[in-house]
């Protein structure tokens, strides 16, 4: 499933209770943590209310608490963790990451079960508004997840997560990631996840927003290694020529002045990085010179224009040409 399908399912699942756990699974660097972060953020629970646990780092008995035995008998003292999502009588939702749970032995499954279940840690009681989501590797993709059992695998919802271009492009405008790494990856979509665990480096949705973070002021050959790097030569080599493509592109302000008989490229690679690169500076007060311009091209990448600049701009769905566009290209809209 998609990045946006398991987040509309779980959310509405949520809204029904917080008895489901939900599972997210799939490769390496695909975004689950992400996606997960985003289910709680749209839930409104506050920060302080919200625990990470990545069980896979810990012991049981972080889980259980350490024994106490100043007094007639033994107890328990919670780890911090946990005691922040306790029973407190408050009346407010909390929450519960459970990180890289595959990568978890048996031993520390085992008291995970009865959280999940039971909604205890130990002998702590977890708050009754507590929502768990986990997230975790597959055995197949060898990046150290272990066998789950199947005590544990009968108390979640497991749900595959499949990386998809257009999420991650949602996702990646929202978070200011550089327009000609979003279009790189709508010209070759295969590079988003292309993982194999015989490699040690790989590209992946997690991978490529790193290469947001990489000093694009680097000279060349240094600006090439970071990126290899993060993603390997060869998908670096592919997105290095795209920049500098995207980089001499024609000056957006001259097409705009004159987008009637400016020059429409009919280079594939050119038409990604110009269509990006237009939407990024569009307004509603030169939408209209957008539209006039984009027209001239294919129309898939008119769509692609109009819909970037739609989510970057918001406001321009109030200008004539926008609705002149909307009403011609209605089946891309619904």
């Amino acid at each position: 499933m998609k990045y946006s399908d398991i987040k509309t399912s779980i959310l509405a699942n949520f809204q029904r209770g917080n008895q489901l756990v939900p599972a997210i699974l799939g490769k390496p660097g695909g975004g689950k943590s992400s996606l997960a972060r985003d289910i709680i953020m749209e839930l409104g629970i506050e920060p302080d209310r919200i625990t990470e646990f990545n069980p896979s780092l810990r012991d049981p008995v972080d889980i259980m608490g350490l024994p106490r035995t100043d007094g007639e008998f033994s107890r328990w003292v919670p780890p911090s963790e946990f005691y922040r999502i306790r029973d407190d009588g408050v009346d407010k939702a909390c929450a519960l990451l459970i990180e890289e749970f595959t990568d978890a032995p048996v031993p520390m499954q085992n008291p995970l079960c009865r959280v999940l279940l039971d909604r205890m840690a130990g002998e702590l009681e977890l708050h009754p508004k507590l929502h768990i989501i986990l997230t975790g590797n597959r055995t197949e993709d060898k990046s150290g997840a272990t066998r789950m059992t199947t005590k544990l695998g009968n108390r979640i919802q497991q749900f595959t997560f499949d990386e998809n271009l257009d999420d991650w492009c949602n996702w990646a405008l929202d978070k200011g990631i550089a327009v000609e790494l979003i279009q790189f990856l709508r010209f070759r979509p295969n590079l988003l996840s292309d993982f194999d665990p015989n490699r040690s480096i790989n590209p992946t949705p997690r991978s490529w927003a790193s290469v947001n973070e990489v000093a694009p002021e680097l000279p060349s050959d240094l600006y090439f290694g970071n990126i290899a790097g993060l993603v390997g030569e060869g998908a670096a080599a592919e997105y290095t020529g795209f920049k500098r493509i995207f980089e001499n592109l024609p000056d957006i302000d001259g097409i705009l002045m004159n987008p009637a008989k400016a020059d429409v490229p009919d280079d594939m690679p050119v038409l990604f990085a110009l269509t990006g690169a237009l939407a990024h500076r569009v307004s509603k007060d030169n939408f209209d010179r957008v539209c006039e311009y984009i027209g001239r091209m294919p129309p898939e990448f008119q769509v692609m224009c109009v819909l970037d600049s739609k989510k970057i701009k918001p406001e321009i769905v109030n200008t004539k040409a926008f609705v002149a566009w909307a009403v011609k290209n209605a089946n891309v809209l619904s």
